[in-house]
């Protein structure tokens, strides 16, 4: 007879999960695999959110460092009341509000569809991002977070990479567009659309505290795509399925 995990057993085993991911010195973790930038020390994360975001473009860079050892996460937003996300479907908040937030060492930018130039045209979003940003070890910009970011000028003269379909916003607004899953400039992140989030963030965390941590949190989420088409990126993608999605758009006349 099969038998059934109560609720109990089933938050046990998170927990259990949990403490095995994050507790790598009990593991007995050498000091020559504590490797990165952060090795040792504490990173505050902040995730920034607005109304009208992708959901993955934060849920997966979220699912990722939260099991990450020395991280501390929030979700900042202009407030801490429910927002709509941009398939106006999945209610969300932040847990934390911007003016009590002074500083962070990563700060994160998701992307969205028409919320992410309404973000980046309000001026208390703007200000508080530039703000922060000045505190930031790295500023990440997931999909079209780095429009935003580029739109504020924090990436005048960097490489960078968007979702496809607005490489030519990028470049219009003073970026170098690079056709890679991420790329990263000095300080700057930027990310392809959505899913590739979570490759730079799984990057990110490498940089911070090592290769091993990054391939921990990789297999926590079981982060192993397979997917049943060769039709993730426009370099691999049919025509008539980018020409079906809109295609690339043109760049605004001058």
């Amino acid at each position: 007879m099969t038998e059934l995990i109560d609720r109990r057993s089933f938050a046990a085993m998170g927990l259990a999960g949990s403490a095995a991911l994050l507790s790598s010195d009990a593991r007995g973790e050498s000091p020559t695999e504590r490797t990165g930038s952060r090795g040792g020390k504490t990173t505050h994360v902040t995730i920034m959110l607005y109304p009208g975001t992708t959901m993955l473009d934060w849920v997966g860079p979220y699912e990722a460092l939260h099991r990450v050892e020395g991280v501390e996460l929030v979700l900042a937003g202009k407030t801490t009341e429910w927002m709509k996300s941009d398939s106006g479907i999945v209610d969300y908040k932040a847990n934390i509000a911007f003016d009590a937030i002074d500083r962070t060492d990563v700060l994160i930018v998701p992307g969205g569809a028409q919320g992410v130039m309404a973000a980046a045209n309000d001026p208390i979003t703007a200000d508080w991002l530039r703000r922060i940003d000045r505190t930031a070890i790295y500023t990440v910009g997931i999909c079209t977070g780095s429009l935003l970011l580029a739109h504020l000028g924090l990436l005048k003269d960097k490489r960078a990479t968007t979702y496809w379909k607005f490489s030519n916003m990028l470049r219009g607004a003073g970026a170098t567009f690079v056709p890679e899953r991420w790329v990263r400039d000095g300080k700057y992140w930027t990310s392809a659309g959505v899913s590739a989030g979570i490759d730079a963030t799984l990057a990110l965390i490498a940089d911070l505290y090592g290769p091993k941590r990054a391939m921990m949190a990789q297999l926590a989420i079981e982060y192993d795509p397979h997917p049943p088409f060769d039709a993730g990126s426009v370099r691999t993608a049919p025509s008539e399925v980018i020409e079906a999605l809109g295609g690339v758009l043109a760049p605004r006349p001058q």
